[in-house]
């Protein structure tokens, strides 16, 4: 898989193989409704204070679902615009518009912490470097988990890259 930023300065993901193809489309499903156990994570529990819970549970945590139902929306119809290559590019693509980087961002880290929870990955698994075991559900979690790691440090560094020709345009029209 390769990664770039496209003429219109978008993220662009090319060459996908398949599996991570799926990969990426399983972000456009709830993690309420695909890791109901890891998922608590999520919207864990403000304390132990009762009246704080409540008004948590009531006020606070159906938003949030709202803010991430949202996000995930925008990544779905980003996922609708998956290719798949042909003839001498072999693999998948997506572009993914620039303004769309938050909600990946927060879709992609919210499957993560449901997937580490769900199966309960350890900070020492993912700091390894060696490769999961895939013969298993729980091995490949993990290959999700880092994949989607990935995924968001490529975002974040285009990102960084925008803000930084943005800097860059603002300094040249002061210095002029």
């Amino acid at each position: 898989m390769y990664f770039e930023i496209s003429k219109k300065g978008n993220p662009l993901f090319s060459k996908i193989h398949p599996l991570l193809a799926g990969m990426l489309q399983t972000v456009a499903v709830d993690p309420w409704e695909r890791f109901p156990d890891g998922s608590a994570r999520l919207l864990p529990s403000p304390g132990d204070d009762e009246e704080l819970c409540v008004d948590w549970e009531d006020i606070v945590q159906p938003e949030l679902r709202r803010h991430f139902d949202s996000e995930r929306s925008v990544v779905a119809e980003d996922l609708a615009r998956l290719k798949s290559g042909k003839g001498k590019n072999p693999g998948w693509s997506l572009e993914i518009e620039s303004t769309h980087g938050n909600a990946w961002l927060t879709t992609l880290n919210a499957h993560r912490l449901a997937l580490v929870d769900e199966y309960s990955i350890t900070e020492q698994e993912l700091a390894e470097k060696s490769e999961p075991d895939f013969s298993n559900e729980r091995g490949l979690a993990l290959m999700q988990v880092n994949f989607f790691a990935f995924v968001q440090e490529c975002l974040i560094r285009a990102q960084d890259e925008e803000d930084e020709g943005q800097v860059g345009e603002s300094d040249d029209a002061e210095g002029r």
